[in-house]
């Protein structure tokens, strides 16, 4: 248990379950946990309330908001970070093609995310995105994250391991991209009357600034795999297959090189009716570029 949590507990047991009963503590299911998903926009967001979820009715709404916004979410208790990172690494390690990762947190939530991250990493995982909320005892950030955007308050109470937000460190070596952004000085404009560590992750601005950040990753299906495509084939431009060696009557109808090959795959890489288009247009692209 980490330092002063027992403290809190009690208080919070005693004053605020009462008031705001248990919705908030469900626990998320793993089952939800995939590596590709169905839904209009590619990526999967996993959310960590705080502590005990009390504090953090906030994440319940921006899973929600995720979701209609065409991004698939679930929201998990900070209890399970241990569980949800052995699941993601199970089912992602063999998947060097998942969709990205978004993972979202506030206050031991948020250390939460980036504990996750670091096991992640021991599984040649990447990580997409962290958003974090407040942290407050957070471990370095690890090597396999893309981006974090840290949204923290300081305050009178930054000296203490608890009730506070502190700036993210970087581990060696870091992530590829790291922000840390003190709203009460570096982003006043989504500062909001009476922000505080127990309301952050509720207050609207900052709700919309953490869906503007997941939706920047989690793209549209179309676009994400247009862009994957153009990928395969400027690869496959770099690293031809040999030319086949005499005549083979069974490869007499076979695409002649890697890109025919990738351009005949075309309309098996979507489930869309637009990709295709799409698709062709990257592939000229880069035959034009060539």
């Amino acid at each position: 248990m980490r330092p002063f949590k027992a403290i809190i507990l009690c208080l919070a047991l005693l004053v605020i379950t009462p008031a705001i009963g248990c919705s908030s503590m469900k626990p998320g299911s793993v089952k939800s946990i995939t590596p590709v998903t169905d839904r209009e926009r590619v990526g999967s967001v996993y959310l960590l309330r705080g502590w005990i979820g009390i504090f953090s009715t906030g994440i319940d709404k921006l899973g929600k908001d995720i979701n209609s916004a065409g991004v698939h979410a679930e929201v998990f208790q900070e209890s399970q970070t241990w569980a949800l990172s052995r699941v993601i690494a199970e089912r992602y390690a063999n998947q060097p093609r998942h969709e990205p990762i978004v993972l979202i947190g506030h206050s031991y939530g948020a250390d939460g995310t980036i504990d996750i991250a670091r096991q992640l990493a021991a599984h040649n995982v990447r990580v997409s995105l962290i958003v974090t909320l407040d942290p407050v005892t957070p471990a370095k950030v690890p090597a396999n994250v893309d981006r974090v955007v840290n949204l923290y308050q300081s305050g009178a109470l930054d000296a203490l391991p608890f009730l506070r937000g502190i700036p993210l460190i970087p581990d060696e070596p870091g992530p590829v991209a790291l922000e840390n952004i003190n709203i009460r000085t570096d982003r006043t404009d989504l500062l909001e009357p009476g922000l505080d560590h127990f309301n952050i992750e509720k207050k609207e601005k900052i709700q919309a600034e953490v869906i503007a950040q997941v939706l920047a990753v989690c793209e549209p299906r179309t676009a994400w795999s247009a862009r994957q495509l153009a990928r395969d084939i400027a690869l496959a431009s770099a690293n031809p297959s040999p030319e086949p060696q005499g005549d083979n009557p069974n490869t007499a109808d076979e695409p002649t090189n890697t890109t025919d090959q990738l351009e005949s795959n075309i309309d098996r890489s979507t489930n869309t009716d637009q990709a295709p288009d799409i698709h062709h247009a990257a592939v000229s692209t880069i035959i034009s570029s060539d």
